[in-house]
């Protein structure tokens, strides 16, 4: 008479394989759902597709050009076309999303850089301050834009993940399901940026406006992955023939927090000037025109980013720099 010891131990392998099979299509679907369907997903895809042609048109018209990487502060601050009609600067803005996490911001720009273009790196103080393992939005959208390679095996710098755990961020997170469900009960958009708002150099505006408050906060210390990362950068560029330098992007900050910030930014300047020159920006990255800016304290409206760029165009053209002196001087509040 078989016992039921046995029945037990027959069955535990066949339950144990259903299960791992559950888990197996519920990754899958979850998976699928990102790469496919995900509106934020598919709003980064289609995003893709105007950076790279006009960095391909550019190339083709001009030869060198200038390359503006960094997040959102980049992507809503810095217009291409007035760089290249105004100020005769041929430029592509392949800034994307802040929660791309810096590392994929970086290897995500670098398949467009060619020899004799100009880097301008704008990276907001808080990617390079914070830990740089990529966030689960920059796993999704590498794997949707066919380059796992920028998370499990980057060009430059330390942030690579492990397959297991660049496949696991393909998962919807709990939050983005949540709000997903609030906005379809309230028939509200699905994201809030449209792909018909972005111009053709990758630049963006936002008819949103919401309550600004700032300045953008950060430490003030680079991390070891960052310099690892910076490191990397300024010898790839080397190697590629690629001019580097640094921009400090703006943040709204009310007149009375301006001494403050700015002298965070001077030591955080401090820092990035060791890898490569820095944008003299006598604002030191505060601004405190309220008016300029429209949903976030990083994002300029059109008359922000017009003073914006046309600032980063003179600073490009004349070749302002900040000295090592000048930012030690001002990073002791002189």
């Amino acid at each position: 008479m078989p016992s039921s010891t046995l029945h037990s131990e027959g069955g535990i392998p066949k339950r144990a394989a259903q299960l791992v099979l559950v888990a197996v299509l519920a990754w899958a679907a979850g998976a699928f759902y990102t790469l496919q369907l995900n509106p934020e997903v598919r709003y980064f895809k289609g995003t893709d597709q105007i950076k790279r042609a006009w960095a391909q048109k550019l190339t083709h018209e001009y030869g060198a050009k200038i390359v503006l990487c960094g997040g959102s502060s980049c992507e809503f601050s810095l217009d291409g076309e007035r760089l290249l009609q105004r100020h005769g600067l041929p430029a592509v803005n392949l800034g994307r999303g802040a929660g791309f996490g810096a590392s994929v911001l970086v290897q995500a720009a670098l398949p467009a850089v060619r020899p004799g273009d100009t880097l301008v790196l704008a990276l907001e103080p808080g990617l390079l301050t914070e830990p740089l393992e990529p966030p689960a939005l920059g796993v999704q959208v590498s794997f949707a834009l066919g380059h796992p390679e920028w998370v499990v095996a980057p060009r430059v710098g330390q942030a690579a993940l492990p397959w297991p755990s660049a496949l696991l961020a393909l998962r919807p997170g709990a939050y983005h399901v949540f709000t997903l469900v609030g906005k379809l009960l309230r028939g509200r958009p699905l994201y809030r940026y449209k792909l018909s708002d972005m111009r053709p150099s990758g630049f963006n505006q936002t008819p949103v406006r919401l309550p600004i408050t700032g300045p953008a906060g950060h430490t003030g210390r680079l991390v070891p992955e960052a310099h690892r990362l910076l490191a990397d950068l300024r010898d790839w560029c080397r190697t590629n023939q690629v001019r580097l330098v640094y921009s400090l992007p703006w943040s709204y900050t009310p007149p009375s927090a301006v001494p403050g910030y700015q002298q965070l930014n001077a030591r955080f300047l401090l820092q990035i000037i060791d890898y490569m020159p820095v944008l003299r920006d006598p604002r030191l990255g505060a601004c405190t025109v309220l008016e300029w800016f429209a949903d976030t304290g990083y994002h300029l409206n059109a008359e922000g980013s017009a003073q914006r760029t046309d600032e980063l165009a003179e600073q490009l053209k004349q070749g302002r720099v900040w000295t090592r002196d000048e930012l030690a001087q001002l990073a002791q509040g002189g």
